[in-house]
C-alpha cells in the first residue's frame, strides 16, 4: 500500500509541477491580489488580522518564507511558484522581510504610505513655491497641520490640500478650487493688486470712452428730450383747462343739440 501511494506520488509530483509551471506562465499579480482580497472578504478579517496571524512574534515584520507558508497553508487557492513572486512582490526593499506597511502597500496600491509621503513632499514644496511668490514685508502665513491639511492666514480653520488631474487643489465647502485661486482670493495682497488691476481695466480702458460718450450722449438727449415732454404736458393741460376755448365750447354745444333733438 505504502508503495503504491510512493509511486503515485513520484508520478503526481512531476506531473503537478508542470501544471504548476503552465499556470505561472499566465501569472498576473494583479488577478492574484484581486482574488486574495476577496478572500480576505470573504473571511470577514481585515488586511490587519492577516498580519498579525503571520506575525507570531509581534515584532511589526514577517519574513518572505512565513508568508509563504501561511498562505499555502490557508484555504486559499494558489501554489509555491505563485507565492515566491508574490512574497518578492511584497518585500518592496528587497531585505527578506514583509513590513506592515510593504503588506498593505502591495494589496493598496492607492494607500501606498510611500507614495502618500511623496505627495505631500510635492504639496508642501508647490505651496511653498506660490506662498513664496508674495513679496509683502508681513507675507501671508500658511501652516502645515498634517500631510494634507493646512491653515491658511489668520483663519483657524483647517483645509485639506491634494493633488486631483495633476493641479494643486483645496478643499472649499462641497468643491474644490485650485491652490493659486484660493490665494488670489484670500491672500490680502493678491487681492489688493486683483482689485486695482481690475479697476484700471473698468474705468482706464480704451474702449470705455466710447461706451461713455454714448452714455453721456443718452443723457443728455434724455435731459433735451424732457423739457418737450414737460411743455407738451402743460400744452395740453392748459388747453383742456381753459375756459374760452373753442375746441371746449364744441364739446359742451354737441351733447345740449344731442339732448333738443
Amino acid at each position: 500500500m505504502h508503495l503504491c501511494l510512493a509511486v503515485t506520488h513520484s508520478f503526481c509530483s512531476p506531473f503537478s509541477s508542470l501544471l504548476q509551471l503552465q499556470e505561472f506562465a499566465h501569472f498576473d499579480f494583479a488577478v492574484w491580489r484581486k482574488r486574495y482580497m476577496q478572500w480576505i472578504g470573504q473571511m470577514k478579517s481585515r488586511i490587519l488580522d492577516i498580519f498579525r496571524g503571520i506575525d507570531r512574534d509581534q515584532d511589526g515584520r514577517i519574513s518572505q518564507r512565513e508568508f509563504m507558508d501561511s498562505v499555502l497553508s490557508s484555504r486559499f487557492p494558489t501554489n509555491s511558484l505563485e507565492m515566491t513572486a508574490v512574497a518578492n512582490i511584497f518585500d518592496i526593499n528587497g531585505d527578506g522581510f514583509i513590513d506592515y506597511y510593504e503588506f498593505v502597500s502591495a494589496l493598496h496600491p492607492s494607500r501606498d504610505p510611500l507614495r502618500r509621503t511623496a505627495d505631500a513632499d510635492r504639496i508642501q514644496d508647490e505651496v511653498n513655491r506660490q506662498v513664496a511668490q508674495c513679496n509683502c514685508a508681513k507675507r501671508f502665513q500658511v501652516e502645515q497641520i498634517s500631510a494634507n491639511r493646512y491653515r491658511f492666514g489668520e483663519s483657524q480653520q483647517l483645509r485639506m490640500v491634494r493633488i486631483l488631474r495633476s493641479t494643486l487643489m483645496v478643499r472649499v465647502g462641497g468643491g474644490w478650487i485650485a491652490l493659486d485661486e484660493f490665494l488670489v482670493k484670500n491672500d490680502p495682497c493678491r487681492v489688493k493688486g486683483r482689485t486695482n488691476l481690475k479697476i484700471n481695466e473698468k474705468y482706464l480702458s480704451t474702449e470705455f470712452s466710447p461706451s461713455a460718450g454714448k452714455c453721456s450722449g443718452s443723457q443728455s438727449a434724455s435731459k433735451g428730450l424732457s423739457p418737450s415732454r414737460s411743455n407738451s404736458s402743460l400744452s395740453l393741460y392748459t388747453s383742456a383747462s381753459a375756459p374760452n376755448s373753442p375746441q371746449t365750447r364744441k364739446i359742451k354745444r354737441t351733447p345740449l343739440r344731442h339732448d333738443l333733438l
